[in-house]
């Protein structure tokens, strides 16, 4: 038997590091007691038995007194073989030409030993080297760094396109104000009814004479044919200009555009406070809470400014159609059904003045065509295919930009476009 036990302090005898805890100090005890117990020796020899004996004394003995003596503090940590791997780590950034990683290495080996061999010299040295010019041959950006650079720079501007794509072809104007239709001037004399093949008489200027009363012997006037539009209605400036019948205008000429309402569509989709825009299956839709005023979406006509743009739209709550000339939020004109009180109308936004060029009753259905044949200052208006009106702005805006709108007043309200098409005149 080996009795070199007796040399062993009370930690070793037990098989525990200094500093162990009282807890820890017990289990040891009852697992080494356990080995030693006269019990477990009692078939063998003498000495055997005697060994096993003098081993468990000195256990309880060092189990004594390691239970009266204080526990002593835990030994902290020696930091020097971390310190060592971290300049190593250093070195070898330094020799693959990685300096800024050997740099940001030796910053924090700082941290733990400021005075860790040349420790400060080495960052001095890095330190002033990225603070000035590099030298000829000097230290060159990785490989990786540069693709991480650029693919970085790609995504941003990927993101950047992308958002501009969604708010380009999307304007809203949130506008409330709703101008009714002009009264005529109490001045003005009543113009005689329209044959049935004539044209309809112009309303006389509010300076002119009276039309004098008819003779009572002349025949009287013939009522207007019941397929001639109704007359626009006239702005506070202009006179009103008349619809002649639907057989002498032209509907328009091939199509050079129809719109993609499906995924792909190159209308935009997006939303904001109380709004929002969205191609899907095929239609367009616009919806808008009460009091947003005009929310729309545009896009740039292929043929410019004169055309013929067609579309059929439902409507529910307020107003929806199509905006025409489209300059800027400030400047354009509309042309809006609302089918809840069977009603048209065609405005021209200019600044905060918006001017009523035309309204009148319409016949609904559940998807009503819109039509509009811009050439000029002479816009026609249709709808289902039948002429409602003619109506001729002075200065209308020159743009080729063409859009959908809802115009929420009093009520939410969603508009629902499809199958748009663009026409050649002729």
């Amino acid at each position: 038997m080996n009795d070199d036990f007796d040399q062993l302090d009370d930690y070793a005898i037990l098989g525990i590091r200094p500093g162990a805890a009282p807890a820890d100090i017990k289990q040891a005890y009852l697992k080494q007691i356990s080995l030693y117990h006269p019990d477990r020796y009692a078939g063998a020899s003498p000495a055997e038995q005697e060994y096993a004996a003098r081993r468990a004394r000195r256990i309880n003995q060092a189990y004594q007194n390691l239970r009266r003596r204080r526990p002593s503090a835990p030994v902290t940590p020696v930091q020097r073989d971390y310190q060592a791997e971290l300049y190593a780590q250093a070195q070898a950034h330094l020799a693959a030409g990685r300096r800024l990683q050997a740099l940001a290495t030796l910053r924090e080996l700082q941290r733990i030993n400021p005075w860790y061999r040349d420790c400060a010299t080495l960052i001095a040295e890095l330190e002033a080297e990225y603070q000035t010019p590099a030298p000829a041959g000097g230290p060159t950006i990785s490989r990786r760094t540069l693709l991480t650079a650029a693919v970085g720079g790609l995504t941003l501007a990927l993101l950047g396109w992308y958002g501009w794509r969604q708010l380009q072809g999307a304007m809203t104007a949130q506008e409330l104000e709703h101008v009714p239709a002009a009264a005529p001037s109490p001045t003005a004399a009543p113009s005689a009814a329209p044959s049935p093949t004539a044209g309809p008489a112009a309303t006389p200027s509010p300076t002119a004479a009276p039309a004098a009363a008819p003779s009572p012997t002349a025949a009287p006037a013939a009522a207007p044919s019941p397929t001639a539009a109704p007359a626009t209605t006239p702005s506070p400036t202009a006179a009103p200009t008349t619809a002649p019948s639907p057989t002498t205008i032209a509907a328009g000429g091939p199509v050079v555009y129809q719109a993609d309402f499906g995924p792909n569509s190159d209308w935009p989709t997006t939303s904001g406070n109380g709004w929002s825009v969205s191609a899907s299956n095929g239609a367009y839709r616009i919806q808008a809470n009460a009091g947003l005023g005009d929310i729309w979406a545009f896009r740039t006509s292929p043929i410019g400014a004169d055309m013929v743009i067609e579309v059929e739209a439902s409507v529910i709550g307020d107003w929806g159609g199509l905006m025409l000339r489209f300059n800027g939020p400030q400047r354009y004109l509309s042309f809006a059904i609302n089918p809840a009180s069977g009603q048209f109308r065609c405005d021209e936004r200019n600044g905060d003045q918006r001017t009523l060029l035309a309204e009148g009753a319409f016949t609904f259905t559940e998807r009503t065509r819109l039509s509009a044949r811009l050439e000029g200052q002479s816009i026609e208006l249709r709808i289902n295919d039948q002429v409602v009106s003619i109506v001729t702005s002075a200065t209308p805006p020159p743009d080729a930009r063409y859009g959908l709108l809802a115009r929420a007043e009093r009520n939410a309200t969603t508009a629902t476009f499809s199958n748009l098409v663009i026409r050649a005149l002729r």
